[in-house]
């Protein structure tokens, strides 16, 4: 199927919405057979010719710009939730605000440094590692830890001391 600018001129328009660029190229392309190839023909497109890779480059910073918003109105504007009443909870009686701590976190840790986990383990003064969490979470600390607890001997229970007074 040859690349038209029709297609091109599709095939932008869709990554602007979303930056997907399998969902992009599809739509620029339903016949196409195989399911990559016409991303690699968009691909080769964008090798071959300077203008449509400065478009192609548009289009992602769009996309990027769209999530980024998103981002930002579900964490600091929020959106109505409806509340729904009656005998079968079938009528909407009003609405709460909602918003998406995680997401306002999220936010923060990218622009912020102040709120970028970092974490510092020392065992035994012998081993010391330090964890940059930033973008893998919570999740990377755990299992280092966890790997620091079992490095580090078992110390006996603490003693029970009963005061008779």
């Amino acid at each position: 199927m040859k690349l038209t600018d029709r297609r091109k001129k599709a095939f932008l328009s869709e990554l602007k919405l979303h930056g997907i660029l399998v969902r992009a190229a599809r739509a620029a392309s339903p016949r196409a057979s195989a399911r990559y190839g016409a991303v690699q023909t968009f691909k080769d497109e964008r090798e071959r010719d300077p203008d449509f890779a400065a478009q192609w480059d548009e289009a992602m910073d769009a996309a990027e710009a769209a999530i980024e918003a998103e981002i930002y109105r579900r964490a600091q504007e929020g959106w109505d939730e409806p509340i729904f009443g009656g005998r079968h909870r079938e009528k909407i009686v009003g609405t709460v605000r909602k918003y998406s701590d995680r997401l306002l976190e999220l936010r923060a840790r990218a622009m912020l440094p102040a709120y970028r986990e970092t974490h510092g383990i020392a065992v035994n003064k012998q081993v010391t590692h330090t964890v940059d969490a930033g973008v893998l979470g919570d999740a990377v600390a755990k299992v280092a830890l966890q790997m620091a607890e079992n490095l580090r001997p078992a110390l006996p229970a603490p003693a029970r001391v009963i005061d008779h007074e």
